[in-house]
């Protein structure tokens, strides 16, 4: 689709596929102005886009500083609640965004569990669900590369910006201008002096109410910190990686520099300590809710707990590691074995006599519970029998009998019965003699309570 305005002519992109980070032509960003002044251009070539594109595309740059890759993770929900907007609404303007080629997919959201990938090994029953949610790049579109003069090397989103033309560095000189002269008149934030990161001494100013002066900086007296080694290019892409991984789990570490937080974790790093290990220590530090600086704040606390002894030593157990002659390791295995020679003597010597023990006891309890016996329960046959013959003695089975009797229906017939059992013949006999006498003893009561009604119960003549 074609758009122009002014006599300039775009392409729109409307192919889902040249939306990716991997296909898209537009270059990446990384700072929120940079994306604004890019959409604020763009959005005139789209038809369909205006004001809320613009609000949507300033809710994307004020997350951007939660990515040092400046990417966004595109929360609807989060985004309908901020902006006051529908679904669809939000949805369409997103579309319009990435046909103007000012964002592309990283990842697409779907219902899988991200923390079974972000967790590896340590995910488990009760580690919860979050589903992968949709993460979009800011880009700059080459269109806008060209009105702003930018020289760029490269194609697509790995593009980078190497100079100016003379018209470009033109507006970027009246851009740099402005923004300081804004700077200038802007009030600044005060902030207290615990979550401010303090400038060298050279650059304090002493105020006297008529000149300024710098104080010069004073050399240190004490013993100067010797710098680290340089690591090698490999092991400071495991560190870097190993701290990302930490960066996850750590809230206070998200949105620091890798670089600087691997620097300052290099002590414990070196002595061995994994990205779990890590994550467990530091995220029971209590840290400020407005922390600046992250990585001088570490250095920091971990000088300090080292020389409080409230984290093992990084340097000896570091020269432990190196100088190890593999003595913890045959100390290891002597453990292993003594723990195998207990178990060994106890599947011996004490398992079976537990086990009989055990039956012994089992078996005594079993003779001391009595044979349960129901109360007044008698053989099938001894209760077809009981029937009178004339009705229900050729029944099949109780259950059938039952089921006539709630249908007010007769059996079928045809079955043959053995002869009754005396013992519940008789048994059965005498149920039926108390039951009459029992009806007989309360006709006559009922009786007598009619004719005087005033006596009370149990009185007598």
């Amino acid at each position: 689709m074609t758009s122009s305005r002014g006599g300039r002519r775009f392409e729109l992109i409307t192919e889902r596929d040249a939306q990716e980070i991997g296909t898209t032509a537009s270059r990446q960003l990384r700072r929120p102005d940079a994306f604004l002044a890019a959409a604020r251009y763009m959005v005139r070539y789209h038809p369909k886009a205006g004001a809320t594109t613009i609000r949507l595309a300033t809710a994307f740059a004020a997350r951007m500083h939660r990515s040092r890759h400046g990417h966004v993770a595109f929360n609807l929900d989060a985004t309908v609640r901020e902006l006051g907007l529908s679904r669809r609404t939000i949805l369409n303007h997103a579309r319009y965004l990435r046909e103007l080629g000012l964002i592309a997919w990283v990842e697409h959201g779907s219902k899988r569990n991200a923390l079974r990938t972000r967790r590896d090994k340590v995910f488990g029953p009760g580690s919860g669900y979050r589903g992968t949610a949709t993460i979009y790049a800011p880009a700059a579109p080459p269109a806008w590369d060209r009105h702003q003069g930018h020289r760029v090397r490269g194609t697509g989103y790995r593009a980078r910006l190497i100079g100016y033309t003379d018209k470009g560095r033109d507006r970027a000189v009246a851009a740099a201008r402005s923004r300081a002269r804004r700077a200038r008149t802007s009030p600044r934030k005060r902030c207290t002096p615990s979550v401010v990161v303090t400038s060298t001494p050279s650059s304090l100013q002493l105020d006297t109410g008529e000149r300024k002066y710098t104080r010069p900086s004073r050399k240190q007296s004490g013993p100067r910190r010797r710098p680290r080694a340089a690591l090698p290019a490999a092991e400071c892409r495991q560190a870097i990686a190993l701290t990302e991984n930490v960066q996850r789990e750590v809230w206070w570490l998200y949105t620091a520099c890798s670089r600087r937080i691997a620097y300052a974790l290099r002590p414990l790093i070196s002595a061995g300590w994994t990205d779990v290990q890590l994550a467990a220590e530091l995220s029971t530090w209590g840290v400020p809710a407005d922390l600046k600086d992250a990585a001088a704040y570490l250095r920091h606390e971990l000088r300090r707990r080292q020389q409080h002894a409230q984290l093992p030593s990084t340097e000896s157990t570091a020269r432990e590691l190196s100088l190890d002659d593999g003595s913890r390791y045959e100390a290891m295995l002597r453990d292993r074995a003594m723990q195998a020679s207990a178990f060994r003597r106890y599947v011996e010597q004490t398992r079976p006599a537990l086990r009989d023990d055990l039956a012994s006891r089992r078996r005594q309890r079993r003779e001391r519970i009595p044979v349960y016996r129901p109360v007044l329960r008698e053989p099938e046959e001894a209760f077809l029998a009981s029937l009178p013959a004339e009705t229900w003695a050729d029944a099949p089975t109780p259950r059938e009998i039952y089921a006539a009797r709630a249908q007010n229906m007769r059996p079928d017939r045809g079955r043959s019965l053995t002869a009754a059992n005396p013992e519940w013949a008789r048994s059965l006999h005498e149920h039926a003699q108390a039951a009459r006498a029992c009806d007989a003893l309360r006709e006559s009561w009922s009786g007598q309570q009619a004719r005087h009604p005033s006596r009370a119960p149990g009185e007598t003549d």
